[in-house]
Order: structure tokens, then C-alpha cells, then sequence
């Protein structure tokens, strides 16, 4: 019982006062400019969108911890999975929707994985400490961006190289990694970048490591001990520039990763499974800039093989996929337009399972060739008035080998009333977005389906922002109609469209600096999904506090998730059971010794809250990391 009250106590004060939960978080200031909502850079008064930053500020007061944990932070995103063992399959749901329906851009330049069946990129790839910043845009922005950007843009930035001919940065951090019983496990986290800038030639390469053991995936019903399921990640970046001259520069970017995840058979059961998931990546942007405009290709390739044999359904997997997107963005006055062609090419090359009753390894031979592939023009253009009114709004024409075309639109007008000290801004939208099947939802032999029709949504958003000195507020309402819905038959074990859904919501952000250094932050997210809600709560709190003095940085975090339902698969048909409400209260410290050395200490689950994600599968509890971080 006092636990629940400290913790209620923490969350009222935190919320009475403001905005959503990092480690720390600054106001967002009029100049600081976005760009993924219109591929333009606008201040973000501007914009008709509620932007959300994950500075690098922010990013650097959560270090040791993962990409996943500071995303999962913004109002509107549940990430699933981020607290369990950390081999756990992570499921993005934003606004109601899934992974499938949120792009994802590193450097501007879209990544997917088209081996998965809901396609998406695995974040778990990414280390934190290689990020410069984050930004996440909400609503449908199929226009810009695409089959898939249903309900977010994920824009991830990685660090930039620095003047001089070497700079080396190196972390090390290591600590805890147990659940609620457990207290022998461990985890560490590594990471080393060299870059440097000689003349017009730039460069940047990083490696980072992490090694998770002690868990189990599986949590045990009566008592009995589980198997260790550890993980690793490995990851190499390399970052490559040249600018010819004030006009014409290119960008290329290599990247190899690969983790190696055990896990255990299902729900409440013990089981021995290996996986190991490798990825490249290679893009190049080439950009020319003239007068009031600029050309620009992002233009990459990406192959992932997935090594499935030492499971209990062995089979191994070889995908890739092509994605060029050319266009080019003029500023008319007070008009900025892009224009542009994007095309994606998604192939399986080679796949192998095991047939009933084989004893090796059978190559699968598909009725149709495994192949997607889309070519998409598309306009948008964005009008900054003098008086207060922005409009963005675009249009786009999805070429889908399988599907034909469609068409997407948006319109997104904003209205800014300057106030002493700030301003207050109002904005709506509405959206048409485009989603197909992914390769897997319609070739995989035992779970595809060739008869998927695609899914198609409108959003319409309408909402309100507040700024005065640095207190920022903000509130949003979101409704969106999902038609064709692609999802998975829990008894058929098939890939199939689940008929329509409507879901609607609000966001509520709050950040205020009360005090120089001491920021307090809050958000909250309503969902109604009741059509399709396993796993997605109805309500969740984020809620943060911060305080700096001179060298040394405190953060305490508190996250609240509502009570949800999930699918026991262990009997059919499979039944729908429900999970507790949870809350989590973190705390995190960091000191800098000199301008070489930094000192990092985080205590997560404070309480040692025992909680489910997934049905039947473990969380982590109390856990310890310190870490320190050398700048040469």
C-alpha cells in the first residue's frame, strides 16, 4: 500500500506541473526547425504538426540505455516488449496501429526489413549511443512518405563527424539484468567512434556491443528454474562526406549488425531456440543546392539473412530490398514545394523450412515470385503565410505491382497567434494512407495469404498548442477509420484482412522548466481500440523530473500502462486473457569528472514491480547500471 501511494504521490506531482518522460527534457525553442512533416526545415511554429524531439541533451542523459526506451516515452507510443527479456520481438503501436503502419528513416533515408511479416525495421539494430537525435511525427503521412507511414515518421539521426582529424569517444557500461526472482544476471554495453573532418572530406566510424544474460524469456507458472536465454548485438557503422564544392556534396553510409537471440518455446514453457539475425546495409546521398531549391537522391540497399535451423520450426531466410527516393524542393516566397519519385523493390532470394516428416532442410518453391514492388510520384507543398496560417498538403500516387495504383492526399492547416513571450497555435488535418501486404503476409507457405487485399485508413486530427516562456502545452485528438486491416487469424494461423476498425484518442503533453535547472515533464495517452486492442492500453502516463546542478545531472521517471487484454495460444481455439495495470519508477545520474570523463548510474523498476507485457513471458525487475564514458 505505500508503495502505491509514494508512487501516486510522484505522478501527481509530476503531472501537475508538465510534459513527456525522459531523463530530461528542454522546451523546444520557436527557432529549433523540423523537417520529416514537409522534408523542409521550418521552424517548428510553423509546422501543423506536434512535433516531437528526442534532443541530444536527452539522449545523452539516458545513456546505457536502448533506442526503444526513449521512444516508448512520447504520448502515443506503446512499444511492446521493451521491458522483457531482452531478446523479446519488440511491437511498435502508435495511435492504435502496429509496426507495419510506422516508417522508419535513419539520416533521412527510410529502412525496412522486408523478411519480417509486419516489415518493419528492428530497432534493436540501433545502439543509443551512435544517435544524435530522434524526431517522431504522428498522423498518416503517406503522401511523403509512402505504404507504411499510417500513423508516425520515425526520423533517427546519427551522430556527425567533428572538427579536427580524430576524435574518439568510448563507453563502457555494466550492470543487472534480472527480473523479479532472478539476481545473477548481467548485462554490458560497449561502444567506440572515431571521426573526424580533414578539409572538405568527413568522416565517421563506430562499433558497439551489448551482451544480455541471466533471464529467461518464458516465466515459470510453479517455481521451476527456466534455461538462461542471452543475447548479443553487434553493429559497425561507417559514415563518409564530401563536399566538391558550395553546391554539390554526397554522403555514403555502410552499416553490418547482427544479434544472436535465444528464446523459449511459448506461454509459461521452458524451450531451447537459437536464432541469429544478420543485416547490411549501403546508401548514398548525393545533394545539389541552387538558388532557392536543392536536388536530392537518398538512394539504398539492404539484405538480411535470418538463420532459423536451431529452432523447433528450422528454416533459414535470405531478403533484400531497394529504396530510391529523387526529388527536388523549391522555396516560391512564401510556398515550399518538393516533388519527387520513390521506389521500393522487396525480395525474398532464397528461403528454406522444413517440410513434416523431412529430415533436412527443403527449399520452398513459391507459387508467384516473391517480389514487391511500388514506384510513387508525389507533390507537396507547404505555405507559411505572414499572418499566423500554414497549410501543408501533398498528394501521391501508390504504383503497386500486385495492387495498381492508389491514391493518397493530406491537408494540414495551421493557425499561430503570437502572445507575449509565445504563442498558441491550432491545427487539424486530415489524411488518406495506403498500406500493403508485406512479402510475408502474402508468400509465406504456412502463414501467407495470395487473396490480401490492401489497408487503407483516414486520420483526421484537430488539436491545440500553447507556448509561453518555457512552458509548452499541447493536446491532440486523433480518429481514424482502418478498412481491409491486415492481421493474423490466431486459429487459422494465417495472414488474413480483419474487416474495419475505428480508433480514436488524445494526446496531452506538458513540459515546464520551473526552475533553471529543474525540469518537470508529463503526457498522457487515451486510446479507444476496442476493436483490435490486444496488448494496447487504454490509458498510459509518462512522467519525468530533472534537475542539474553544475556538473551533475538527477532524472527520476515514472511510467504508468493500464490494464489490457493479450492471446493465450496455449489451448484452441486461443482465448483472450487479461493483463494487470503496471507502473514503473526509474531513477538515473550522471557526473562529469572533466571534459574526458563522464560517470553514468541508473536504477530501473525501483520497486521491483512483477508485471506481464506478453502473456507468459518474463520482465525485467530491479536492475543496476553504471557506465563511463572517455572523450579523446
Amino acid at each position: 500500500m505505500k508503495k502505491k501511494v509514494l508512487c501516486l504521490s510522484v505522478l501527481t506531482s509530476m503531472f501537475a506541473l508538465s510534459n513527456y518522460a525522459q531523463d530530461k527534457v528542454k522546451s523546444i525553442e520557436l527557432d529549433e526547425v523540423v523537417i520529416s512533416d514537409s522534408k523542409f526545415k521550418l521552424k517548428k511554429e510553423n509546422s501543423g504538426k506536434v512535433i516531437h524531439k528526442i534532443t541530444p541533451e536527452i539522449i545523452e542523459n539516458n545513456s546505457g540505455r536502448s533506442v526503444v526506451d526513449v521512444i516508448n516515452n512520447i504520448a502515443g507510443i506503446e512499444i511492446n516488449g521493451n521491458t522483457s527479456s531482452p531478446g523479446k520481438n519488440i511491437d511498435l503501436f502508435i495511435r492504435g496501429g502496429r509496426s507495419k503502419e510506422v516508417v522508419i528513416l535513419i539520416d533521412g533515408v527510410q529502412v525496412s526489413d522486408p523478411g519480417s511479416f509486419s516489415g518493419a525495421f528492428d530497432l534493436r539494430y540501433l545502439d543509443l549511443n551512435n544517435i544524435e537525435s530522434i524526431e517522431v511525427v504522428k498522423g498518416a503521412a503517406s503522401t511523403l512518405y509512402g505504404t507504411g507511414a499510417a500513423t508516425a515518421v520515425i526520423n533517427i539521426k546519427l551522430k556527425e563527424a567533428k572538427s579536427g582529424k580524430a576524435n574518439v569517444a568510448l563507453s563502457l557500461f555494466g550492470g543487472t539484468n534480472n527480473d523479479q526472482v532472478s539476481s545473477n544476471g548481467t548485462s554490458i554495453q560497449s561502444s567506440a567512434n572515431v571521426n573526424g573532418k580533414i578539409e572538405n572530406f568527413d568522416y565517421l566510424v563506430n562499433f558497439s556491443s551489448f551482451d544480455a544474460r541471466g533471464t529467461s524469456s518464458a516465466r515459470s507458472e510453479n517455481g521451476t528454474t527456466f534455461t538462461d536465454d542471452p543475447f548479443q548485438r553487434v553493429a559497425t557503422n561507417v559514415k563518409l562526406g564530401y563536399k566538391f564544392n558550395e553546391k554539390f556534396s554526397v554522403k555514403t553510409f555502410g552499416s553490418y549488425s547482427e544479434f544472436n537471440n535465444s528464446y523459449d518455446n511459448e506461454s509459461f514453457e521452458d524451450g531451447v531456440n537459437n536464432t541469429l539475425d544478420k543485416s547490411y546495409r549501403l546508401s548514398v546521398s548525393p545533394e545539389y543546392v541552387y538558388g532557392k531549391g536543392s536536388i536530392q537522391v537518398n538512394a539504398a540497399y539492404s539484405r538480411y539473412n535470418a538463420n532459423r535451423e536451431n529452432t523447433r520450426f528450422p528454416a533459414t531466410m535470405e531478403s533484400e530490398n531497394y529504396i530510391v527516393d529523387a526529388f527536388v524542393k523549391h522555396q516560391f516566397d512564401k510556398f515550399y514545394v518538393v516533388g519527387g519519385v520513390n521506389f521500393q523493390y522487396n525480395e525474398i532470394i532464397e528461403a528454406f523450412n522444413l517440410p513434416y516428416g523431412a529430415p533436412d532442410l527443403t527449399r520452398v518453391n513459391y507459387s508467384e515470385s516473391p517480389i514487391t514492388r511500388l514506384i510513387d510520384p508525389y507533390l507537396n507543398a507547404v505555405y507559411v503565410s505572414g499572418f499566423g496560417l500554414n497549410v501543408n498538403a501533398g498528394v501521391r500516387l501508390n504504383n503497386h505491382n500486385k495492387y495498381g495504383n492508389h491514391f493518397v492526399y493530406n491537408v494540414n492547416p495551421s493557425y499561430r497567434i503570437k502572445l507575449p513571450g509565445g504563442y498558441v497555435k491550432f491545427l487539424g488535418s486530415y489524411s488518406t494512407a495506403f498500406l500493403s501486404p508485406t512479402i510475408q503476409n502474402l508468400y509465406d507457405v504456412q502463414y501467407g495469404n495470395l487473396d490480401l487485399e490492401p489497408q487503407e485508413s483516414t486520420t483526421i486530427e484537430g488539436g491545440v498548442e500553447y507556448k509561453y516562456s518555457s512552458l509548452v502545452l499541447n493536446t491532440v485528438y486523433f480518429n481514424r477509420n482502418v478498412e481491409n486491416i491486415i492481421g493474423f487469424d490466431s486459429n487459422t494461423f494465417q495472414s488474413i484482412n480483419q474487416g474495419t476498425a475505428k480508433i480514436q484518442g488524445i494526446e496531452f503533453n506538458a513540459d515546464y522548466s520551473i526552475l533553471k535547472n529543474l525540469t518537470v515533464n508529463a503526457n498522457y495517452t487515451y486510446t479507444d481500440n476496442e476493436e483490435l486492442a490486444i496488448r494496447i492500453p487504454k490509458h498510459k502516463i509518462n512522467a519525468g523530473l530533472n534537475y542539474g546542478i553544475k556538473n551533475t545531472n538527477f532524472g527520476l521517471t515514472y511510467q504508468y500502462i493500464s490494464d489490457r487484454d493479450d492471446t493465450d495460444f496455449r489451448n484452441y481455439p486461443s482465448v483472450n486473457v487479461p493483463l494487470e495495470a503496471y507502473s514503473l519508477l526509474n531513477f538515473s545520474a550522471n557526473h562529469e569528472l572533466n571534459k574526458n570523463v563522464k560517470l553514468f548510474l541508473a536504477v530501473t523498476n525501483i520497486f521491483n514491480d512483477d508485471y506481464q507485457e506478453v502473456f507468459g513471458f518474463t520482465t525485467l525487475g530491479r536492475n543496476y547500471n553504471l557506465g563511463v564514458r572517455l572523450n579523446f
